[in-house]
């Protein structure tokens, strides 16, 4: 058994609230990463901006204003320089890159980098590619997909093809009102039958209409009725019921963000065999193999072009549906814990 402290300040959060609040990817995936550790025998503690001390599926939950250890074997800061320091003396230190790496080659960051000389875990090659040479050097990088929830995994195909309805679940801001413009421009005339549901939506209140909210910039302000009445902007959801949508869904659009460093929304919607067509940006298109379980596709038209193949075509929607149930599982939690403890435990 390994004494391992991992370390997150991205928001308030402890290892209850994967089951009781809405979570961004960064915070549930270190809540199960967390769970999954412990689970294989080692004493794990969380230090995150959490209330107060918890203990929570085997894990303690510590706020990061409390005094933490002198030492552990295994000390993992999740992304941020400003935490590398926070056990001083661990037998192994490593940054859990869960981001994009540049924000490591700033003025205000790079020393720490070069001070601490932390083991970098990626979870993708595409960060791999863009880590700076200014930074310590890679002799072998170490990158390890995210893992995937064990209720999304393994699941049979569906007996029959869903309507013709896509989904969108992320963050709006990562170009939605562009997607939005291929639907009501090339998708919706040539499928005048087809819905599109928009999920990751957090800060509309009831009542408000996200078109006057959201018009002109996270979503255009100059489409048809008819496309808006294509489009289903829904309020936020539980995780249960955005598994639900996504499962149920014939399809997943997404032209992805430059900010994209694994992607999970994709990933999740993979393997549970939706086809997904995805812009060829940052990350994204690790998550989806080209005209297997999806298309990549950076020009508009051919996006929509693929698009409505999926939308229309049972016998293609059924083939890269068992495809992706195949294919693109990924890891499970434990899988993904396991090749940590390979790759950077300190050798007894």
């Amino acid at each position: 058994m390994a004494r391992v402290v991992i370390a997150d300040d991205t928001r308030f959060y402890d290892g209850t609230y994967l089951e009781t609040q809405p979570l961004g990817g960064t915070e549930s995936a270190v809540i199960r990463f967390a769970r999954a550790m412990a689970r294989r025998g080692h004493d794990v503690t969380a230090y995150t901006n959490c209330a107060a001390p918890i203990e929570h599926e085997g894990v303690r939950w510590v706020p990061l204003s409390e005094p933490p250890p002198e030492t552990c074997d295994l000390y993992i800061a999740c992304q941020h320089p400003r935490l590398f320091g926070l056990v001083p003396r661990p037998k192994r230190r490593v940054v859990w890159v869960l981001w994009q790496p540049n924000e490591f080659k700033h003025y205000k960051r790079i020393a720490s980098m070069w001070w601490y000389r932390p083991t970098p875990v990626f979870t993708s090659q595409h960060q791999v590619d863009i880590y700076s040479p200014v930074l310590p050097r890679l002799t072998s990088p170490i990158v390890i997909h995210s893992g995937l929830p064990d209720d999304i995994r393994g699941l049979p195909p569906l007996p029959a093809p869903p309507p013709p309805e896509a989904i969108f679940a992320s963050n709006p801001q990562r170009n939605l009102n562009a997607l939005i413009r291929i639907w009501a421009e090339r998708i919706l005339p040539r499928r005048p039958d087809a819905l599109f549901h928009i999920y990751g939506v957090h800060d509309i209140k009831p009542g408000d209409d996200p078109w006057q909210v959201w018009g002109g910039s996270l979503l255009p302000s100059d489409i048809s009725d008819a496309s808006r009445a294509s489009i289903r902007i829904h309020p936020t959801a539980s995780r249960d019921e955005l598994m639900a949508a996504v499962r149920r869904s014939r399809a997943m659009l997404y032209l992805g963000h430059k900010v994209e460093a694994f992607c999970f929304a994709v990933a999740e919607a993979q393997a549970m065999g939706v086809p997904c067509v995805v812009a060829p940006v940052a990350a994204v298109p690790e998550r989806v193999i080209d005209g297997v379980t999806g298309y990549i596709h950076s020009n508009p038209q051919k996006f929509a072009d693929a698009a409505l193949a999926i939308l229309s075509d049972d016998a293609l929607w059924r083939k890269q549906h068992e495809a992706a149930l195949k294919l693109q599982q990924g890891l499970s939690w434990d899988e993904h814990a396991a090749r940590f403890e390979s790759a950077v435990m300190p050798k007894p």
